[in-house]
């Protein structure tokens, strides 16, 4: 399989198993676009989580959401009221559980239903700019629109040999 087929195949999986999140968790009406895009650089949100899939595939997976979006989401994460002055801690901490939520699913989904593949602990950054395509890389990009802004899934790696879809 060629490393865009893996990539997309990958991708297909997260955006499936983010419709699902979003309309089922947070009651978020969220419309996938209906392209996956190959790119050569992509412009980073305010928020982003990163997750290494490893094991078996070595990429990493980026999330990147629209500020707005992330508040709406992490208060729909949360129960109960919150305090404006926990909104930044709880809103990082929503965006890595939201991502890791969203890629453990979808790990099922992975060719191979996803046999041998392990992933890393969210990390969530904030004013990142930019990734750039390096050493042969691909990175392959989905966007999601809502009424709150977008949410931007990321996969990027190189699969080197042969990986059994």
């Amino acid at each position: 399989m060629k490393n865009s087929e893996i990539l997309k195949e990958v991708l297909t999986a997260i955006v499936y198993r983010a419709e699902l999140f979003m309309s089922d968790e947070m009651d978020i009406e969220a419309k996938f676009d209906g392209e996956f895009r190959s790119m050569e650089k992509i412009e980073l949100k305010k928020y982003t989580t990163t997750i290494g899939i490893g094991g078996s595939i070595n990429l990493l997976f980026y999330v990147s959401y629209n500020e707005l979006l992330l508040e709406k989401l992490t208060r729909a994460f949360s129960y109960g009221k919150i305090h404006e002055s926990e909104l930044a801690e709880l809103r990082e901490s929503a965006a890595g559980e939201i991502a890791n939520m969203i890629l453990g699913h979808a790990v099922n989904d992975f060719p191979n239903r996803g046999k041998g593949v392990t992933i890393t602990p969210p990390v969530t950054v904030e004013d990142a700019k930019s990734i750039l395509k390096t050493n042969g890389n691909g990175i392959m990009t989905a966007v999601f629109s809502t009424p709150y802004g977008n949410m931007e899934f990321n996969v990027i790696g190189l699969i080197k040999g042969e990986w059994n879809a």
